[in-house]
């Protein structure tokens, strides 16, 4: 199936079956909506984008409240386990159902509630922060037996209270003694290199103390309380008793409220269909009474597309559909590939989705990606816990469509892991033993052949698959020129350097040196064709000549599937070593149970993401490289998009 056929419609209907319409459509999850906007076309000029504004911004509005409910709930929302969350899934309404549960459902008076809690909560959170910001002012001056109240009445004598360095503490103090007779002093702390004092002068010479205070750098402390220290202290620590409790309280009822978070999902999936609804109509153009949709559908999705518009519209509707223009760069791209195939699709699209006009290249990556996995990581044990793993997800859990794709991709590479693995003759490293028809310690010449001639496999199907694409378009020329020379030199290549090694008779080598040959001049003399002088025809040649070393680094690239799987069979093999080494049997079986387990699930990890990330790197840089180029835009349906349920599809 591949890519699939799009057909382009244009539709008139009653801009009173708008809201039904788009509600029907969004359920059917197979068209796109073009944005006429942006068009510019001279027949739809006297139609007019009309957007209903003011409920979209109050959908918004109720949007962010239910946000807010529900991130206010959140912490106090009862948490599942990730496995229990799996198996009983998302809750599945239909659209009935959703309405009628929102319907029964007083969110505004649940809104209300919670922000009048949240409120309360910030001004004990304001309150809060003065009361520390306050005792740490006034912590230094636990010690002082006077009350700020009798400092500031005394009459006779005035005061002074701060900070000096306390490098400064001793010489100040020695010339307090010596210069201001009627004084007192008294050291309250010592914190940080700043000594806190409290200095008491008589009025007649308070302005000496204040001269020998500003030499010895006092920075003045200034104070708004009446009571002494302490007591301000234990008033301030009483206060932040209280509000925690308070606080608490308020927390214990916001606890209670999180019964309500389920409902209050609901509501917010029905206010994002709405919000959805309301943005698709940005798309549209209108006259009074007319409302004009344009969009994708996919071509066998046709007669469903014009059923459900009947369903709404009877017959007072114009629809026109034509099947998409093969090179036409905005045709969305829909990818349907069969059970196995389309669990790799994520690879394709990491890289890039295909251009209407290309190929998909999934299919041909599938098998290749199946291989390459299998022996990065090429053992029986760890390909049998993977396809536990996945089957088990596949069986017990709940999941939505793309976690049942990942699942499935990994039940599928669990396969040819297994497989591989009993060639190389691995369980769980050499615990048990097995010998494969292939020793990895022994046969690393053969098994670096085979992964040698596995990449000339994929190098040289890239390369026919491009043929294939330029003979579909009728590029005969560019076919024979841009791959059949590079088929000659790379065979001829291959020969000419591996006869020897294979056996091959001399003679036999010396006609394929001649074919290599006839590929390089038909390179030199065909890969500059669209440059305009003779020199510039030839030097395009000669560059794309050049890149037969690009071809050698892409051969050798493929060295990482012998590397990668006989690295996973030695540390493999490096962790039963370390279980064999213990003598003591109860150590055995303890110890040697936990090495097991842990290193083998560690080894399994770590050579499953190696293998991932490499042999994605050998399909992106290797393979698409020959012929795949993408760029494509992927087909975005005009769908729910479900965070908390799943909403029932029509059929």
């Amino acid at each position: 199936m591949a890519i699939v056929k799009m057909s382009k419609f244009t539709l008139l209907a009653f801009k009173s079956q708008k809201e039904e319409l788009l509600q029907r459509l969004q359920r059917f999850e197979n068209v796109q909506f073009i944005d006429l906007k942006e068009k510019e076309d001279e027949e739809l000029s006297f139609l007019t984008f009309n957007r209903d504004g003011e409920n979209l911004s109050q959908i918004q509005a109720d949007l962010a409240k239910v946000k807010f409910s529900l991130d206010m709930l959140k912490e106090f929302v009862p948490k599942e386990g990730a496995i229990e969350a799996l198996k009983k899934g998302k809750l599945t309404l239909s659209d009935n159902e959703l309405i009628k549960r929102v319907n029964a459902i007083n969110w505004q008076e649940i809104y209300q509630g919670l922000k009048e809690k949240e409120d309360t909560l910030n001004e004990i959170k304001n309150e809060v922060s003065k009361i520390y910001s306050e005792l740490e002012v006034l912590s230094p001056w636990g010690n002082l037996d006077v009350s700020f109240g009798d400092l500031k009445s005394l009459n006779q004598c005035g005061y002074f209270i701060g900070t000096i360095p306390k490098m400064f503490k001793d010489k100040f103090l020695q010339e307090l003694n010596e210069n201001v007779q009627n004084s007192y002093v008294e050291v309250l702390n010592e914190i940080k290199g700043e000594a806190y004092i409290l200095v008491v002068a008589h009025n007649n010479e308070l302005e000496l103390a204040s001269e020998l205070l500003k030499a010895n750098s006092f920075a003045k402390v200034n104070v708004s309380y009446d009571e002494k220290p302490s007591d301000a202290i234990r008033n301030f620590n009483k206060n932040l008793k209280e509000l925690k409790i308070t606080e608490s309280k308020i927390k214990d009822e916001i606890k209670e409220q999180a019964k309500y978070n389920e409902d209050l999902q609901i509501v917010y999936e029905y206010l994002s269909d709405n919000d959805l609804l309301l943005k698709a109509e940005d798309n549209f153009l209108s006259s009074e009474n007319l409302v004009v949709i344009n969009g994708w559908v996919p071509t066998s999705e046709v007669e469903k597309f014009e059923k459900k518009i009947k369903s709404v519209s009877k017959d007072q509707y114009y629809l026109e559909v034509k099947e998409a223009k093969v090179d036409d760069p905005e045709v969305p791209v829909m990818l349907k590939n069969g059970k196995v195939v389309s669990a790799f699709e994520s690879i394709t699209s990491m890289f890039s989705t295909p251009r209407y006009n290309e190929i998909d290249p999934t299919p041909y990556l599938t098998p290749f990606y199946l291989v390459f996995f299998g022996m990065m990581v090429a053992d029986v044990g760890y390909g049998i816990l993977m396809f536990i793993a996945a089957l088990y997800a596949l069986k017990k859990f709940k999941l939505d469509e793309k976690q049942q794709g990942f699942a499935r991709f990994f039940l599928y590479l669990s396969l040819p892991t297994m497989v591989v693995g009993a060639l190389y003759g691995s369980y769980f490293g050499d615990i048990l033993g097995i010998p494969g028809l292939v020793n990895p310690g022994e046969d690393v010449i053969t098994i670096m052949a085979a992964s040698l001639v596995l990449g000339i496999v994929q190098i040289y199907t890239g390369l026919g698959i491009k043929a294939y694409m330029l003979l579909r378009d009728g590029l005969v020329k560019d076919a024979i020129y841009d791959t059949g020379s590079w088929y000659l030199t790379l065979t001829g290549g291959l020969v000419l350097l591996g006869g020897s090694f294979l056996g091959v008779p001399a003679s036999i080598v010396a006609i394929f040196k001649w074919i290599m040959i006839v590929g390089m001049v038909m390179i030199v003399l065909t890969q500059g064709r669209a440059n305009k002088s003779v020199g510039a025809k030839l030097g395009g040649g000669l560059y794309a000549l050049y890149n037969i070393s690009g071809y050698v680094g892409d051969l050798v690239s493929y060295s990482r599937l012998m590397a990668l799987g006989l690295a996973g069979g030695f540390i493999g093999s490096a962790f039963n070593l370390m279980i064999g080494m213990l003598g003591n049997p109860i150590a055995k079986i303890l110890a040697g149970s936990l090495i097991f387990v842990a290193g083998h699930i560690f080894n399994l990890l770590l050579g499953a993401l190696s293998a991932y990330v490499h042999t994605c790197r050998l399909q992106y840089v290797e393979y698409f490289g020959k012929f795949y180029e993408g760029g494509g835009k992927p087909f975005t349906p005009f769908k729910s998009n479900s965070k908390y349920l799943n909403l029932k599809k029509d059929e």
